[in-house]
């Protein structure tokens, strides 16, 4: 009888994953103000995780979209937050997938991309912007960025043929905050930005938003998503899962996750929100190459085919069902 009962323990015993088991976690975040803002913002959200899941959980601020996704291929981080461009270039690199997709506070699951500049500049419309070469100053997001650059070259950039380095008089490359920043100096006369972040100036910083003009937005944008390494422990996973889609329910997870990105909480999500960037990024990148007067024939055609294989995988990958563990 004893051993009857010593061998159900153990069975049980096998079955559960502690906290000592568990494998420590990293969870990379990107910076759209600064890392020691960002920080301050998020710390109480892994604490609480740390509380709910009993896993080690701890914060990686990047302070770059080039930084973040280094992270996340290189498995120095295993869950990430990261623009819609940033997951697909993850994704197409390492094994990783989309589980969660940010909501805001008013529940809006997307966002658009804008050009700002000061409301007492000359440019009072987005076609001298276009149309004037070497005349502006302009700044915008890194490569990775949906709503800094990606958008931009999709609309605007490639059907025109306009390279933005040889466009603009001068072009400065870096975080939402930087570009804001330039702009309200007058350094540049122009800069990308979002919504999201347009809403968070009104409500924190209402004085600087007033001096503000829109010339331009995009279409709307899917919610970034949130990435998990696909060979975490499933008993991990469902651990991470209860807590991103239960948490936001008191008061205190509400001012919580206000506090960190104006939001409300997150849902489930899979690769399938990508498909949008992923068509994107790919009529940008064709583009580039049928417009390349330098390439030569034959060259544009072998990169066309590798454009053209690239897609067909990269379908694939966004077309997939990952609905995380309920």
């Amino acid at each position: 009888m004893l051993l009857k009962l010593l061998m159900l323990v153990l069975v049980g015993l096998a079955g559960r994953v502690t906290a000592a088991d568990a494998p420590s976690l990293a969870f990379g975040v990107i910076t759209t103000t600064t890392v020691a803002e960002t920080r301050t913002a998020w710390e109480p959200f892994f604490a609480a995780m740390r509380r709910s899941t009993g896993l080690d959980v701890r914060g990686v601020y990047h302070a770059t979209y080039e930084e973040a996704v280094d992270a996340v291929v290189r498995n120095l981080v295993q869950l990430a937050w990261v623009s819609n461009k940033a997951a697909l270039d993850c994704i197409e690199r390492t094994n990783v997938e989309v589980f969660a997709q940010l909501v805001d506070s008013a529940g809006s699951l997307g966002y658009r991309s804008i050009i700002i500049t000061r409301r007492d500049s000359a440019l009072l419309s987005i076609d001298p912007l276009l149309n004037r070469p070497r005349t502006w100053r302009f700044a915008m997001g890194e490569p990775s960025s949906t709503s800094g650059a990606v958008m931009l070259e999709y609309a605007l950039f490639v059907p025109r043929g306009i390279k933005p380095e040889e466009h603009f008089q001068a072009l400065r490359r870096g975080t939402h905050a930087q570009t804001l920043a330039a702009v309200l100096a007058g350094q540049v006369h122009a800069g990308t930005y979002n919504t999201e972040e347009l809403h968070r100036l009104r409500e924190q910083s209402p004085a600087q938003a007033m001096q503000l003009r829109i010339l331009w937005e995009s279409a709307m944008i899917p919610k970034d998503p949130l990435l998990w390494r696909r060979d975490l422990p499933l008993s991990v996973r469902k651990r991470i899962a209860d807590y991103i889609f239960g948490v936001g329910r008191t008061d205190d997870e509400k001012l919580m996750l206000k506090r960190m990105f104006d939001l409300a909480g997150f849902k489930r999500s899979s690769n399938q929100q990508l498909k949008f960037v992923l068509d994107v990024d790919d009529f940008k990148q064709r583009s580039e190459a049928l417009l390349d007067a330098r390439m030569s024939e034959s060259a544009k055609n072998e990169r066309l085919s590798d454009l053209r294989e690239r897609y067909v995988r990269l379908s694939r990958a966004v077309q997939a069902d990952t609905d995380p563990p309920r």
